[in-house]
């Protein structure tokens, strides 16, 4: 009997300890690289539309109401269209000089190529990219190469008590260098956007106005701009980082100082218990470090602190939340040699 209340004594005291120790997330902005890999002495570019249409796309000036297929008037159409470029090429030039890789950009008006339509988009020629790069002391030309969208909407009563606006959008994007005779790149964004009234809890909200064509046009068109400023980069994400907190006062202190921003506060409260703490806490000490180091900009620091922590806590609770952030780290260290190589 004194043998089993001892190892029920032990048994809670484990589950004590357990639940004492917490995790928190803190977030980082973290820069990625983009996906087109230019030099990094070329950070000046030209936007164009090229007013393109495919002889297939012959709803551009029609639109759903109600299930029913309608023709809006034709100047409407002009300005929409013209709208939804400006709308797409204004949200790409934000996006990409808010990175810091491009210094200047320079976008032609709506107008610059007359609209027209065909089986297929044909190349810019060579000759005309260099012209444009040239008049315009850039180093590349971005070229919305088509922009195609189609608007519904369902009225409230129809369907049910929300309605719903949506856009179908196409947008196909490329980007010529002179002296290339094909794009160097390209890239096709293809959604379908929805808006109702409900909440995120699923919840009707009567104060909520779906979007009407022109304001939903626009929307998507931006996001089309967006999607090709992602692809293009490099672009600023938010992630989470894991804290580990074992019971203590000191742990808790540096916790805060961590949630405050104060990482060199928080890191020399974690180095001095990662020097005394039993091998357990050692690799939470170390895990902690690799937080504040990466959070300090101190990248090859974060990769040793936690490839220590991997070591101490193999098979043990947070074992695997150690290898998991050190995999992250070191695809980071990869990501920085690329933006290095994007932004010197």
């Amino acid at each position: 009997m004194k043998t089993r209340r001892f190892i029920l004594a032990i048994m809670a005291s484990t589950l004590l300890f357990a639940s004492c120790t917490t995790t928190q997330l803190v977030p980082i902005e973290v820069l990625k690289p983009g996906k087109v890999t230019l030099p990094a002495n070329m950070r000046n570019l030209a936007f164009i539309a090229r007013n393109f249409k495919y002889d297939v796309d012959t709803l551009d000036n029609y639109y759903s109401f109600n299930y029913k297929l309608k023709k809006a008037p034709e100047k409407q159409n002009e300005r929409l269209d013209s709208l939804a470029v400006q709308s797409a090429l204004d949200n790409l030039q934000k996006k990409l000089l808010a990175t810091g890789r491009y210094d200047t950009i320079v976008t032609y008006p709506y107008n610059a190529i007359r609209p027209h339509r065909g089986k297929h988009v044909l190349l810019l020629s060579s000759d005309f990219v260099s012209k444009i790069c040239r008049e315009s002391h850039v180093d590349g030309l971005v070229a919305l190469e088509m922009l195609s969208y189609f608007y519904s909407k369902v009225t409230p009563g129809v369907r049910d008590d929300s309605g719903e606006s949506s856009v179908k959008i196409n947008a196909l994007w490329a980007l010529y260098l002179p002296g290339k005779e094909k794009p160097v790149d390209h890239f096709r964004y293809t959604d379908n956007l929805v808006w109702n009234r409900y909440d995120q809890y699923g919840n009707l909200d009567m104060k909520k106005v779906n979007p009407d064509r022109k304001a939903a046009v626009e929307l998507a068109a931006q996001i089309a701009g967006e999607q090709y400023a992602h692809h293009m980069g490099p672009l600023w994400t938010t992630a989470n980082r894991t804290i580990v907190t074992p019971s203590g006062d000191e742990w808790k202190k540096a916790t805060q100082m961590a949630q405050k921003n104060q990482w060199e506060e928080a890191a020399a409260i974690w180095n001095r218990l990662a020097s005394v703490q039993v091998a357990k806490n050692r690799g939470i000490a170390e895990l902690n470090l690799a937080v504040a180091a990466e959070m300090m900009n101190q990248i090859d620091l974060a990769v040793s602190w936690a490839s220590k922590a991997v070591k101490l806590m193999d098979g043990k609770r947070y074992g695997p939340v150690a290898g998991q952030y050190l995999a992250v780290l070191l695809d980071r260290q990869k990501q920085i040699s690329r933006l290095n190589q994007q932004m010197k």
